[in-house]
Order: structure tokens, then sequence, then C-alpha cells
């Protein structure tokens, strides 16, 4: 028989499991204070279940709760018996734990990937770099837009609002992060803020440029479609992977996840240009210009509306 230090008992807890090393049997799991495991969770009755030893590597457990039982290896049971010879899944309540030996395998160690463009993630003086190019990008371009010469805080003043958000969307990353693995990564989250911003900025200008060197609208409108569909995904998919060392399909479900926002917001801007653009409609054309998320009190009125106002209101 193996020795009881080798046993443990792990409590799943995201993104930190807990560990329990069982010295002695029968083990009782509950929310009262006089449990050999305590778990806080309101889901768990005050005494909810026993495990015991018996011979031959047999394990028995009893689930004690009349609330919301026990679950082994996805069964409900009131009482019964294996041998551990691979993890046993418990599941009380809405607690998830497993039945382990010492000697079992743990999953592969997370290596960081700090190389290449990588570094705006794992180096702080990197993202500072990065955040302060952006901001100079947009500076660059309130000098461009400006008819006459001014000052630099006319300039700093215009771009108060690009500096504000991206600071605002780092912090609601940092925070996102902070829930998800328990420590604060303001600075990788600040080099994602400022990529998200300034990608879709420098692709909107060579945008531009090529559409004044195609005479079309077609460039713009592809550079946009790949920085919002694709670009933006890419960069929430690269931060998740080196930052929380997500395995690859689960960064990218993550990573659509936090994209989809964006991503809904712009397949309905696409279908209202697209309804513009190819169907008839009696409205204004100024009227027509409006998305669908434009939320009035009052509708917009018609060119004959407005005329039929204005004569009401001169006539009186």
């Amino acid at each position: 028989m193996a020795d009881l230090k080798e046993f443990l008992l792990e409590i799943q807890l995201y993104p930190l499991s807990q560990y329990h090393r069982l010295t002695k049997f029968p083990v009782r799991i509950g929310r009262a204070l006089d449990n050999d495991v305590i778990l806080s969770d309101p889901t768990i009755a005050p005494y909810h279940l026993e495990i015991d030893q018996g011979e031959l590597g047999l394990f028995f457990f009893r689930n004690l709760s009349k609330e919301n039982g026990s679950r082994l290896n996805g069964k409900a049971f009131k009482e019964a018996s294996l041998a551990l010879t691979q993890p046993v899944s418990l599941r009380l309540g809405n607690r998830r734990l497993r039945l382990l030996t010492s000697n079992m395998q743990v999953t592969q160690t997370g290596a960081s990937n700090c190389r290449g463009g990588s570094r705006v993630f794992c180096q702080p003086a990197y993202a500072l770099g990065l955040a302060g190019i952006t901001i100079l990008a947009f500076v660059y371009e309130a000098y461009l837009q400006s008819i006459f010469t001014k000052e630099l805080v006319y300039y700093l003043s215009s771009v108060m609002p690009y500096i504000l958000g991206m600071i605002a969307l780092a912090l609601l990353i940092a925070g996102i992060s902070r829930l998800a693995n328990q420590r604060w990564e303001f600075f990788p989250a600040l080099g994602l803020a400022a990529l998200c911003m300034l990608v879709p900025h420098l692709l909107g200008e060579l945008g531009h440029a090529l559409s004044y060197l195609f005479t079309a609208n077609w460039p713009l409108d592809g550079l946009l479609l790949l920085s919002n569909f694709l670009i933006i995904p890419l960069l929430f998919y690269s931060y998740i992977r080196i930052v929380h060392y997500t395995e690859r399909w689960t960064a990218w479900g993550i990573a659509l996840l936090f994209s989809a926002p964006l991503l809904v917001y712009q397949a309905m801007d696409l279908t209202d240009e697209w309804t513009v653009g190819h169907e008839f409609t009696g409205q204004a054309e100024f009227n027509r210009s409006l998305s669908a998320w434009d939320m009035r009190l009052k509708p917009t009125l018609s060119v004959d509306e407005y005329f039929a106002e204005t004569e009401k209101e001169l006539g009186s």
C-alpha cells in the first residue's frame, strides 16, 4: 500500500487550484469549521462528503449532503468505492475536486515567449515606448489636419481623448487579467491597448494613400476589414497566449469572445452600408447615412415635413 502522505485533494479554483495533503483517514469535507477540509462555498453542506481508505488500495466515498449531493466521476452516488489508479473527479455542489497521488503527472509548464514583437507584452519599457509612439502618431495626425500652425498644447489637448481611451482600455484589460490569473499585468495590458489603437490607425492611413493611388475605395475598405476582423482578434490571441500561458484553442476562443462586440458592431455597420448602397429607400440622403445604432427621442424629419413645419412657423 502506498504511503498515506502521497494522497492529495485538489480543490479546483480558477486560475490556481488549492491542494490538501491527506495524512489520515477518514477525511470529512464540508462548510462546518470542524471538518478536515473546509469549503466556504454556499452550495456545500456543513457536512458534505466523507472519504475513507480501505485495504487493497480501495477508497470509500459517502455522501452526507441532502441538498446538492455529490458526484463521483460524473455520476451521483450515496456510497461508492474504487481504486485510485488515476485521478478521481468529485463534484460537491458547485465545487469541483480531484483525489490524486503525488506521483501523478502534472501539465506541461507554460514557457515564457518574450522575443521580437512579443516584448511589448513582457517588458514595461517596450510597452511604454509603444504607448509613446501611439500618442505621437495621433499628435502628428492632428498637426496634418490643422490649417494654421498652433502651440504644442493644442495638439496634445486634441489627442487627450485618445490618451484617456488608451489608459481606460489598459485598465480594463488589466482588471480582467487580475480576475483571471490573480496578478496585475498593467504594462502588458498597456502594450495591447496601444497596439489596438495604433495598428488600425496606421492601416487607415495606408488605406487612404492606396485609395488615392488607385482612385477607388476598396483599398481602405479592405484594410479596415482586415484590421477589425483579423488583426484585433490576433492581438488579443497573442496577449492571452503570452501573458496567461493559455492553450492555443482556448486562447482563440477567449480572443474571439473579447473581440465579439467590435466584430458585431462592424458587421452591422457593413450591413447598413450595403443596404444604403444597394436598396431603394424613400428617406432623404442625410437620413440614410445614419446607422442602425442611432438612438433618438424623435425621428428625423423628411425634406417635405421640414418645409411644412417651416411654413407653419413662418405663417404664425
